[in-house]
């Protein structure tokens, strides 16, 4: 009864004394207090406060049912400060020490979801997006009837599209850049990688046309062999789209050039 009423003094003054009651009730060693002060702060989203209190409550509440909600609540105001590397980790961690909880799947999608929150969009770290997509990707196995697969199938669209278009990218930097031996690499690596990328047929196409540009800047010695390459990367083009791609006729024409520079340096060598 003497901690009830302790606590409903706290809250009244709490609300005429600002952050100096704060500082006493962080400072203090009643747990009860500082439980009460911390839930409260967390229902009104002040996150920034209900968080250090939160931190202390659980060393107080250590090994004690109250520990569960604490973790969780620890985890939820990390999100909601936009710390998404602590939120994964206390996420993950819930998990972990309290397997039976009905709040498990939750958090285990919640810690996936910091880790997609967390991948910069203008500079992908391809191995880390991956390893994320394969944890995504392992959430759904382990549980295919969670309400979260939708979701968990969205991250892993949109990052597989982000991963896409920054290989996309990366080839249209790479013939910019009159850098044509590593775009004809990085179209092809992207094809290989991505059989279903939305750029297919355009990445076949510049894979030609970086090749007979690559080509025809070699010395003599060099070309021939390299246009015999081009003349190669038409026949992967045209194999794969027929004439329906929409770069066939510019890739027709290089063709025809390829064949008709090979012939000429057939004849000169």
């Amino acid at each position: 009864m003497r901690n009830r009423f302790a606590i409903a003094t706290l809250l009244i003054s709490l609300a005429f004394g600002g952050c100096s009651d704060y500082n006493k009730v962080y400072k203090s060693s009643n747990p009860n207090m500082k439980y009460s002060l911390a839930m409260d702060l967390y229902e009104e989203e002040d996150f920034g406060k209900a968080l250090p209190l939160l931190e202390q409550l659980r060393d107080y509440y250590k090994n004690t049912d109250s520990m569960e909600l604490i973790y969780y609540r620890t985890a939820y105001a990390y999100f909601g400060m936009h710390d998404y590397s602590y939120a994964s980790m206390f996420f993950k961690d819930f998990t972990e020490s309290f397997t039976r909880s009905p709040r498990s799947i939750e958090c285990a999608y919640m810690a996936l979801y910091c880790d997609v929150l967390e991948v910069d969009e203008y500079d992908l770290d391809q191995s880390q997006t991956l390893h994320i997509i394969g944890a995504l990707q392992t959430f759904v196995n382990y549980y295919p009837n969670s309400e979260y697969v939708a979701k968990v199938n969205e991250h892993i669209d949109d990052l597989r599209n982000r991963l896409q278009q920054k290989e996309y990218e990366w080839v249209i930097q790479y013939y910019r850049m009159e850098q044509f031996k590593a775009a004809v690499y990085a179209a092809r690596n992207a094809i290989k990688q991505y059989p279903d990328i939305p750029q297919k047929e355009e990445l076949e196409f510049l894979a030609l046309k970086a090749q007979y540009q690559y080509a025809a800047g070699s010395v003599e010695i060099k070309r021939l062999e390299r246009l015999e390459e081009a003349k190669l990367a038409w026949d992967d083009y045209y194999y794969a789209n027929g004439k329906t791609g929409e770069h066939y006729q510019e890739a027709l024409n290089l063709s025809q050039r390829i064949q008709s520079d090979i012939q000429q340096l057939k004849f000169i060598l």
